[in-house]
């Protein structure tokens, strides 16, 4: 989310105060009416986060600068406070965000910094960790697969993009699908798969996907202020699926990270077709579901099972609702730098 020309991304002037589509696509008012994230910690590795928006204030252990914004934009989506003025609300409103910066002033990091950058949010007693800095799997000893022991070994969830974009289109991100960790794709306003087809790893092999959640078209608040951006892909659909899982782990503080994974994929909203669950994995994230399911009974010594708890099917999105722009046209603002794009939008901030 660098500016053109490689300066640091200047503060947005523009806020929607419109309730923005993933609440109703999702259901959030009605999730948050069982939890909202009171008790819990998510940590954002990644750019970095900036408190300086009024619905970050107060919210996040260790901010400071952001030049990309990436950081800052994932850290709303999981955690905002409400505001009067603003029809934006983060998943997890009482949840605390944990900036774990390792990323350049371009956003760029590589497996190592990933690799340090889990670690160091799980010693710093992270509950779930969001991974939101992109990159690409690569083969040799990155130093993922300890940083990931480390996690499970401390009952953390690790939450991260199933691909990250290139100029060639997406590819597998790290740390890749296993054992403590949910693989998130993305999803558009229409609830179908961001991507047409799934992308390919290294081997030829479609990079798998554990859950989907929107990607697209979402909005956040960004760093300097108080304005309003969209941006999308992978990492925003897992911004998420971490907040959801903030709220299962405040509304059930007893389930461990491997239960609420279990949780989140088993009430997904299914994914239509064959087609569509190469690229949805378990389907779409359905927040309400997860906070609703009850245990399924189980034979002595069974490992536990969430029976899904299936409400109607999420109603579709009104797109317009988030795109209005009062005034008229939207305007393209932040380039991430693995060529991830996104969208500033909204009317003009009141003075």
């Amino acid at each position: 989310m660098v500016a053109e020309g490689g300066e640091c991304l200047p503060p947005s002037e523009t806020v929607i105060d419109r309730e923005v589509w993933t609440e109703g696509a999702l259901g959030l008012p009605e999730a948050r009416g069982f939890a909202d994230g009171g008790g819990v910690t998510v940590a954002v590795v990644g750019s970095g986060v900036d408190d300086t928006a009024a619905a970050l204030d107060g919210a996040v252990d260790g901010a400071g600068e952001d030049c990309v914004g990436f950081g800052t934009f994932l850290a709303g989506i999981v955690a905002a406070r409400g505001q009067d003025d603003s029809g934006m609300v983060g998943v997890a409103p009482a949840a605390r965000v944990l900036a774990v910066g390792v990323t350049d002033d371009r956003g760029v990091a590589d497996a190592q910094d990933l690799a340090g950058g889990i670690e160091s949010a799980v010693g710093d007693g992270a509950d779930v960790v969001l991974v939101g800095a992109p990159v690409p799997a690569a083969g040799g000893d990155t130093g993922i697969g300890a940083a990931l022991r480390t996690a499970a070994d401390a009952d953390a969830l690790v939450v991260a993009p199933a691909t990250v974009p290139t100029d060639g289109g997406p590819v597998a991100a790290l740390p890749g699908p296993g054992p403590g960790v949910l693989a998130v794709a993305a999803t558009g306003p229409d609830g179908a798969p961001a991507e047409s087809e799934p992308a390919v790893d290294a081997d030829g092999e479609p990079v798998r996907a554990d859950l989907a959640a929107p990607g697209r078209a979402a909005m956040g608040v960004g760093p300097g202020g108080d304005g309003h951006f969209t941006s999308g892909g992978d990492a925003v659909a897992a911004a998420f699926v971490a907040g959801t899982a903030a709220l299962l782990r405040s509304h059930e503080p007893d389930l461990d990270a491997g239960a609420v994974a279990e949780r989140l994929t088993s009430t997904a909203y299914p994914a239509p077709g064959a087609a569509s669950e190469a690229l949805l994995g378990a389907g779409t994230l359905d927040p309400v579901a997860a906070l609703t399911a009850v245990p399924a009974p189980r034979e002595a010594g069974a490992a536990p099972e969430a029976a899904a708890f299936s409400p109607d099917p999420p109603t579709p999105p009104t797109v317009g609702r988030t795109l209005a722009v009062a005034g008229g046209s939207a305007l393209l603002i932040l380039v991430l730098a693995v060529g991830a794009a996104a969208v500033r939008h909204g009317r003009t901030r009141r003075t």
